[in-house]
């Protein structure tokens, strides 16, 4: 992964899990999984706690039971930047490639 990807990555989430819990963030989560077509781009990063064998928020991810938007389907047309995820506390996030993370609803162009 690139680092100026990783150093956005960090800025955007201030070094906290991004599902809400309040724990530091540890690993890298790709919401669509890269097996599935992601990429390394930051609409598809989320900065999660666990370690490297998915524990923490990153297994919630992958266990099939996370909020929407944590995990995308390969079948799932529109682009990361178009799926918003659902953090622990209900709220919805929208992230771009350019490093923003904003909450509600995404302003129709």
């Amino acid at each position: 992964m690139p680092p100026a990807t990783v150093e956005a990555l960090e800025e955007r989430s201030g070094g906290m899990c991004e599902a809400g819990c309040g724990r530091r963030a540890q690993d890298i989560h790709h919401r669509r999984f890269l097996s599935r077509g992601g990429r390394h781009n930051l609409a598809n990063l989320l900065a999660l706690c666990g370690s490297g064998n998915h524990t923490g928020c990153h297994g919630i991810a992958h266990r099939g039971h996370a909020p929407a938007g944590w995990a995308i389907s390969r079948h799932e047309r529109r682009g990361e930047a178009d799926v918003p995820f659902v953090d622990l506390a209900g709220r919805s996030w929208w992230l771009d490639d350019a490093g923003q993370k904003t909450q509600g609803r995404k302003e129709s162009p």
